[in-house]
């Protein structure tokens, strides 16, 4: 059996969507994960993603219930077309700024990034709800963590060949040579506009047959409903109890993608970043499919393995962030360059990678806990673009801080140390979080309420 025959199987689904994500979000984060030329090309990213995120928080919201009504095709298809656009954008500031990076930014190439970071706002709040379906709705419970795992897996590959070309094709500029050029930026634009192309291979929802031979019922709706429900959200018990981990699961990039890569030479940067995704991929198999969906245990049980291990993980990787973050602080501290001082950019490089660990354990466990309080395809959707939503809501006050509050021109830019101290506040009280929503609304198996009905025997 080829692949186009296997189209309307649930795991094939989650492949597409994946390789979707490989292309738009996947290299969209190997773009993002390298710092800029300078500051001022830096504080117009942070107002660009400022923009971004603001704007996926709007869309989050609002496109789970806009999947229920035009379905994941539809809405990955032109989600995808923001990602070439953003691209375009930050490679225009590039090319104003000059190869130096010493070139004034002028206010049109201002307003297109500000712009460009709007449009992949919207774009994304689509994609990822239509990524939010499949992948919470099409496996089985038992099922759940191995296919987001999966998903995160592919997806994450996406920046790691990103970072890889653009590690190759920097190498040669020295430890002072930025990580970004000409070559590198096309190949980013063309990548990412073919993830709309392959969009067009996901099928739509009441077609697919899960591997329980079970398949997926998406019932009439309508905006009226769907606004509705939306609404209800936000006085959901269990929605309530989890936002604080959805709000803090971006909080993080700021500092990861921002301050603590000025401590680096730029083809530095770029060599880190290919490990930093590799450690997203590892660890979302490892928690996805080793502990979470280890049927030997329980579902509690596993849920509050969950817990554990973040708790233990945020103390360990803190720990160690902070121990580097007070020694990088260092008024004779020198930029560290992986070619000519491996030694001194070892241990920094071990903690890059527990950070990509970590962030792939707060979103494989935050969609584990959401995912294991329901089955059914419209319920998740909605539940998808509220993480989404508030995930980017809070994703976008971070980069906002840096590119309109904290700024040079305002003369109050945070230090880097600051910016480490705020980016583990939120992740240490979702730890709360995360064992509250286990105690009170995770089960050993899912109870749906029977005017839902998430599947039927498929025959």
């Amino acid at each position: 059996m080829g692949f186009f025959d296997t189209l309307n199987q649930a795991r094939t689904q989650v492949y597409v969507i994946s390789f979707v994500c490989f292309l738009c979000p996947g290299m969209f984060n190997a773009l993002n994960s390298l710092p800029t030329a300078g500051p001022d090309a830096q504080e117009v990213k942070d107002k660009q993603n400022a923009s971004l995120y603001f704007c996926f928080a709007i869309m989050g919201l609002l496109a789970g219930g806009l999947n229920n009504i035009l379905g994941p095709r539809i809405l990955a298809a032109i989600g995808g077309t923001g990602y070439a656009i953003y691209a375009a954008a930050q490679y225009n500031v590039f090319k104003v700024q000059g190869p130096d990076g010493k070139g004034a930014i002028t206010d049109a190439a201002n307003t297109f990034s500000i712009f460009s970071g709007a449009y992949i706002g919207l774009c994304a709040g689509m994609l990822w709800a239509a990524q939010g379906q499949i992948c919470l709705t099409y496996p089985t419970e038992s099922q759940k963590g191995t296919f987001f795992a999966t998903f995160w897996v592919i997806f994450n590959l996406g920046a790691v060949l990103g970072n890889t070309i653009g590690t190759i094709l920097s190498w040669s500029a020295g430890p002072g040579g930025y990580a970004m050029n000409d070559a590198m930026y096309l190949i980013f634009i063309v990548l990412m506009a073919s993830g709309s192309v392959v969009a067009f291979l996901i099928q739509p929802p009441g077609t697919i047959i899960r591997e329980d031979q079970t398949q997926v019922e998406t019932p009439p709706t309508n905006v009226l409903r769907e606004f509705v429900e939306i609404l209800k959200l936000f006085a959901n018990p269990a929605m309530l109890t989890i936002m604080i981990p959805c709000m803090s699961s971006n909080w993080f990039y700021t500092y990861q993608f921002g301050a603590f890569g000025s401590y680096f030479s730029g083809r530095t940067n770029g060599l880190k970043a290919i490990f930093y995704w590799l450690g997203q991929a590892a660890g979302a198999w490892i928690l996805g499919n080793m502990f979470l969906d280890n049927t030997k245990y329980t579902r509690i049980a596993r849920a509050w393995t969950g817990c554990y291990l973040m708790i233990g993980c945020s103390i360990v990787f803190f720990a160690g962030g902070a121990v580097f973050e007070y020694q990088a602080s260092a008024a004779d501290f020198v930029k560290i360059d992986a070619g000519t001082d491996f030694g001194r950019f070892f241990g920094p490089f071990i903690l890059y990678i527990l950070y990509g660990l970590y962030d792939a354990f707060f979103q494989v466990f935050t969609n584990y806990l959401i995912g294991a309080i329901s089955n059914d395809s419209e319920t998740l959707s909605r539940y998808a673009g509220f993480y989404k939503g508030t995930q980017s809501a809070a994703g976008g006050l971070s980069w906002a801080l840096n590119g309109f509050v904290f700024t040079k021109a305002n003369g109050n830019v945070l230090s880097n140390t600051t910016q480490f101290w705020v980016m583990i506040g939120p992740c240490a009280v979702s730890l709360v979080f995360f064992c509250l929503f286990t105690k009170a609304f995770v089960k050993d198996t899912t109870d749906e309420n029977p005017e839902h009905g998430s599947s039927i025997k498929a025959h």
